[in-house]
Order: structure tokens, then C-alpha cells, then sequence
């Protein structure tokens, strides 16, 4: 964050500490409980606030699996990834598919310039099928 002009807060390092230990994209009341957990007490607007500015800086990656509800996840290089999304207990499964022929055929058939996307596919996992 200091490279784009952003002083890396005690708070901040906190929520970033989260998001690195968490496999999985956590919602900003599973970081504020994790914290809380540990004695280490940050208000949920400073972790809003911090979210936000860190989306914009292109640290974390918001996801939102259409239930209202956006979680968050670390900016991991170039691993571009997608989910797998279980419907009944809610458990989230990181896969990487080879897009490359799907977007080019988009820009062939459409003339759209894509600049981002996201992929969500949603079913049961083998526990709930």
C-alpha cells in the first residue's frame, strides 16, 4: 500500500493479516470476528473503509455469490481464478479455468472490450450432493 501513497496502518495490517490466512473470500463481519476472537478490536467502518480502499488499489478482489452479501479476497499475482459456489452449506472451492478461446470468440461476435470479469458456477458440493 505504500507504493501507491497509502501508509500501512496497524489496521490495516490487521485485515490484510485476515485475508491472508483465509483460504476462502470472508465477508467484513467474518474478518470483524476474527479479530475480535483475538483481542485485536477494529470497528466495522474502519474495515469497511479498508476494504474499499484496498479494492481500489487492486489488493483484494470483492465478490459477491448472489446473496447480498460481498466477501473479500487477496489479489494473488496473476492467478485468475473462479468458484465454485456450494448452494446449501455455502463453501466456496477456488478453480482456474482456461478462458482464452471463450474470450476471443466474445470479442469476435460482439466488438466488446473486455476488461474484467467474474465467474461463479453454483451447485452442491460432494458433502451436500
Amino acid at each position: 500500500m505504500t507504493k501507491i501513497g497509502y501508509r500501512f496502518t496497524r489496521p490495516r495490517r490487521l485485515i490484510f493479516e485476515v485475508l491472508e490466512q483465509h483460504i476462502k473470500p470472508v465477508s467484513t463481519q467474518d474478518i470483524f470476528q476474527f479479530l475480535k476472537k483475538r483481542n485485536k478490536y477494529i470497528d466495522l467502518t474502519s474495515i469497511y473503509r479498508t476494504l474499499d480502499l484496498m479494492k481500489k488499489a487492486t489488493i483484494v478482489n470483492e465478490i459477491e455469490f448472489g446473496d447480498g452479501k460481498k466477501r473479500y479476497e487477496l489479489v494473488k499475482g496473476k492467478n485468475h481464478h473462479h468458484h465454485l459456489v456450494c448452494k446449501n452449506c455455502g463453501d466456496v472451492e477456488d478453480i482456474e479455468i482456461r478462458e482464452e478461446k471463450l474470450m476471443k470468440a466474445l470479442k469476435i461476435e460482439t466488438d466488446f472490450k473486455i476488461e474484467k470479469h467474474t465467474l461463479e458456477f453454483f451447485g452442491l458440493c460432494d458433502k451436500c450432493k
